[in-house]
């Protein structure tokens, strides 16, 4: 509405700057009009008076004669004719009444020159001494008798006829005033009476220039006028046609408030209209900007109810750009999920908010079933980070640094992770880059080579191990050998003593070896050592169940060993009645366990203490190098007592 407004302002300019033309136009062409009506009544009286001049008795210079006739002319009218000479002594007169005849001073040269020239002379308003009569005369020069000099023939008539001469060119609403060379008052159409005889106002008949125009002035009445004017030729005298100003601009306010209620209507109807459509946009705008935010994080993007066919279109492009956005985001989380990787996705310069694909979840030890859905952004999960064995700060590892558009290929780093749990991951990092090259985001691929690592260790782990296992068991087949060969009475003894108790160690061996030298079930190990030399019903076993350390279970099936054979040979299984009872149980001494193992013999011959042979002193060799007591052997006379302490804890 405001341009149309403007044109309304232009239109409304341009007719009011159209009406004070025309209405300037049209105060101009009264004047002029009333100037042609009232100069036609002053040619009136100029006829009359060629008409006398041309009387014999004039001619014949018979002044009473020419007296009568004219008063026979103006007989019952308003008019006097006055004869008189040139230094204006009056001659003869048709109204012997003071006031009726025109000055009877001489003429001045600027009327005599307009008189020779014009041959009429059209006097300015006067009235006689004593009376408020004012009138005009239209005078003329007549020749007299032969050798007098030249007269001046007038006739006068009231101002009033010529205000009743000019009323009917008057229009309505319109005010004319007539005045003389003097700027005095001949005529007006209103208020004659009133203001015939005085003088204008001087502001007024300041701006009375020239042949014709038009002002601006206020009246006598403080009225301010529109005035058009016009100076006749004929008589000199000026005539104006005014019209308040008030008047002539009361059309154009009324055409003003008519534009303007008719646009204040227009403007108010189409802000309601531009409020309900523009609430129906900004509803719709405000409804799609949701939607190309919904888009742009990834949402589902809600079908839109408008009454704009543009933005529903608009909508239903997003909503098929949402649905491929989200198939492909499908695919691509399908794939990243799928392959056995862990990715790292940011799009913060701080590389602190990250987007991680399954496997990455799974490496930080975040759970996959509460996961968020792939691309929305989480907080980095703080771990420590190492590159060999120096702590890796957050700025220098890789996703950082690819955010500051470095590149890295293949680095390993070991991951602490808050739950303690230590992870080895080969890294490798690349930044994203927009059109123009700067770098908006970065992505990091790691694999996973924790169980790698882990079984390298181990596998180093496990060659140290068995080089020391081997060094172990070769120092322990060297003393064997060494203490059996010392003791043995013949090489045939020595051989059979030594299989033996290789067997012995050989089957503690096999036993390690099933459960990966972990260690061994005590029962399990007592069985498999007794087992190949004497039969288990003669043994009665007694105790909780005892994992043993591997040097513990070596030493033990050893000592076990040892004692079946020397039973066999000289103790409770040298006959066939004795039994062997062998009993164990834990003991927790300052926070660590003791294992007390107590062999006992019953029903052999009597025991009598002889010389230490090699099984005494292998047990002895073997526990007394344990910290917790060693071995005690007694030598009851019912049978021998072996009493074993070995701490568990510190012989791991």
């Amino acid at each position: 509405m405001l341009p149309v407004w403007l044109f309304a302002a232009y239109l409304f300019v341009a007719y009011a700057l159209h009406e004070q033309s025309r209405i300037e136009q049209e105060a101009l062409w009264i004047a002029r009009q009333v100037s042609l009506v009232v100069d036609g009544e002053l040619v009136n009286l100029k006829t009359l008076l060629e008409g006398l001049s041309k009387s014999p008795a004039l001619a014949n210079d018979d002044l009473q004669a020419f007296s009568n006739e004219a008063s026979r002319l103006v007989q019952g009218t308003d008019q006097v004719i006055t004869l008189r000479d040139l230094g204006g002594r009056a001659l003869a007169s048709t109204q012997s009444a003071k006031g009726s005849e025109p000055s009877a001073e001489p003429l001045t040269p600027e009327e005599r020159e307009h008189l020779d020239l014009a041959g009429v002379l059209v006097s300015n308003v006067f009235a006689a001494p004593g009376s408020n009569a004012y009138r005009i005369a239209v005078t003329r020069q007549v020749s007299g008798s032969k050798g007098q000099a030249a007269l001046l023939l007038s006739m006068s008539v009231p101002t009033e006829r010529i205000r009743l001469a000019m009323l009917p060119a008057v229009p309505a609403g319109w005010t004319v005033a007539v005045g003389d060379r003097e700027g005095n008052y001949v005529a007006r159409s209103k208020l004659h009476g009133e203001v015939t005889g005085k003088p204008g106002l001087p502001e007024y008949l300041a701006k009375v220039v020239g042949r014709s125009g038009t002002f601006r002035s206020r009246n006598f009445e403080g009225t301010t006028l529109l005035a058009g004017y016009y100076r006749s030729p004929y008589s000199d005298w000026f005539y104006t046609a005014n019209v308040p100003l008030s008047d002539v601009q009361a059309p154009l306010w009324w055409s003003l408030a008519q534009i303007g209620a008719t646009g204040l209507t227009a403007l108010l109807f189409s802000l309601t209209l531009g409020y309900v459509v523009g609430k129906t946009f900004t509803k719709a705008t405000v409804d799609l900007a949701a939607r190309a935010d919904a888009l742009g994080k990834g949402s589902e993007v809600k079908p839109m109810s408008t009454s704009v066919a543009e933005f529903d279109t608009i909508a239903q492009a997003m909503i098929k750009a949402g649905r491929a956005i989200a198939e492909r985001t499908r695919e691509l989380e399908t794939v990243l999920d799928t392959a056995p990787v862990a990715v790292w996705f940011t799009y913060d310069p701080q590389a602190r908010q990250v987007i991680r694909n399954r496997f990455a979840a799974e490496l930080m030890g975040l759970s996959t079933e509460s996961r968020r859905s792939f691309g929305t952004p989480d907080l980095v999960i703080e771990t420590l980070a190492y590159k060999d064995g120096q702590t890796i700060s957050r700025e220098d590892r890789p996703l950082s640094r690819a955010m500051r558009g470095e590149e890295t290929d293949s680095e390993e780093f070991a991951y602490t992770l808050p739950s303690g749990v230590q992870r080895y991951l080969l890294s490798s990092a690349r930044p994203v880059r927009d059109a123009a090259g700067s770098v908006i985001g970065a992505v990091q691929i790691s694999l996973d080579i924790s169980e790698r690592k882990r079984s390298e260790e181990q596998r180093q782990l496990l060659i140290n191990e068995l080089n020391h296992r081997v060094k172990n068991t070769l120092a322990v087949v060297q003393a064997i050998a060494s203490q059996t060969m010392r003791s043995a009475t013949s090489l045939a003894l020595a051989k059979e003593a030594l299989s033996a108790r290789l067997v012995s160690l050989a089957q503690a061996h096999d036993i390690l070896t099933r459960e990966n030298w972990s260690g061994a079930d005590l029962s399990t190990l007592i069985a498999a050592s007794i087992d190949p030399h004497a039969s288990l019903d003669r043994f009665d076993l007694t105790g909780e169940p005892v994992w043993l350390p591997s040097n513990v279970a070596l030493s033990f099936a050893l000592a076990i060993h040892e004692l079946t054979t020397n039973a066999i040979k000289y103790g409770a299984l040298s006959n066939p009645t004795g039994s062997v009872s062998i009993s164990w149980r834990l003991e927790y001494v300052d926070g660590g366990r003791i294992l007390v193992l107590e062999w006992c013999e019953e029903g052999g011959p009597p025991v009598v203490p002889g010389k230490h042979g090699f099984g005494t002193q292998l047990l002895q060799r073997v526990f007394d190098s344990e910290r917790t007591g060693g071995v005690e052997l007694v030598y009851d006379r019912s049978g021998l007592r072996c009493i074993f302490k070995v701490g568990l804890d510190r012989s791991k």
